[in-house]
């Protein structure tokens, strides 16, 4: 069935275009589209449960704190037994009819939570420090690899962190908390904000 409507983003209904998305030579915030997001749990150690979700995705399930992707997913860990399937919003419904119908039988659940979650996207040179400000991992380079993902306490609230690509992380938030997270986003990037130009010297 298709989708009447759906939100693409949500943060103009709370911010002013003129502060978010923020842009900066050093850090670029903004939220991500709405895409699918869908939630698998069943046993890790049942060599069936696995195989079932490793033939509807195309992709082994990844171990603990860490992602795996094939051509149209991306699964990540999401802790013990559970793990979110992340899709083109067009693919949800099919990656959700394969799961279901490859799981029927098995101690499993498959669950479509895309409306449920929102996510923003940080990059840039200072967007690991900003990000420090909010959670007490170690966001050093090192030690947070391309790949990883945890689930954590964010501004005080339950998010997923992860680390899909060298240049960016993106954090996954209960949508009801939209307007908080953003709020606590322009707040903490305020050091990183270039400031205007001051022309109080300009010669007239």
């Amino acid at each position: 069935m298709v989708k009447l409507a759906v939100r693409s983003i949500v943060s103009p209904q709370f911010m002013d275009a003129r502060d978010f998305p923020i842009r900066t030579s050093g850090l670029n915030v903004f939220e991500m589209p709405l895409g699918g997001i869908i939630r698998v749990q069943g046993c890790t150690d049942d060599d069936a449960f696995r195989a079932s979700v490793a033939t509807s995705l195309g992709a082994d399930l990844p171990s603990a704190e860490r992602m795996s992707c094939s051509a149209e997913s991306r699964i990540a860990w999401a802790g013990p037994n559970e793990y979110l399937c992340f899709c083109e919003l067009e693919a949800e419904e099919r990656l959700v009819f394969a799961l279901t119908s490859a799981l029927a039988g098995q101690f499993a659940t498959v669950t479509l939570v895309s409306d449920s979650r929102i996510g923003f996207s940080f990059t840039g040179n200072d967007a690991h420090a900003l990000i420090a400000k909010g959670c007490a991992i170690d966001m050093h380079p090192a030690d947070f690899t391309v790949g990883r993902v945890v689930t954590t306490r964010f501004a005080g609230l339950h998010a997923m962190l992860m680390k899909p690509v060298a240049d960016q992380h993106v954090v996954y938030f209960d949508i009801a908390y939209v307007e908080f997270v953003l709020k606590w986003i322009q707040d903490a990037a305020r050091e990183f904000l270039e400031p205007a130009p001051d022309d109080s010297w300009t010669v007239r």
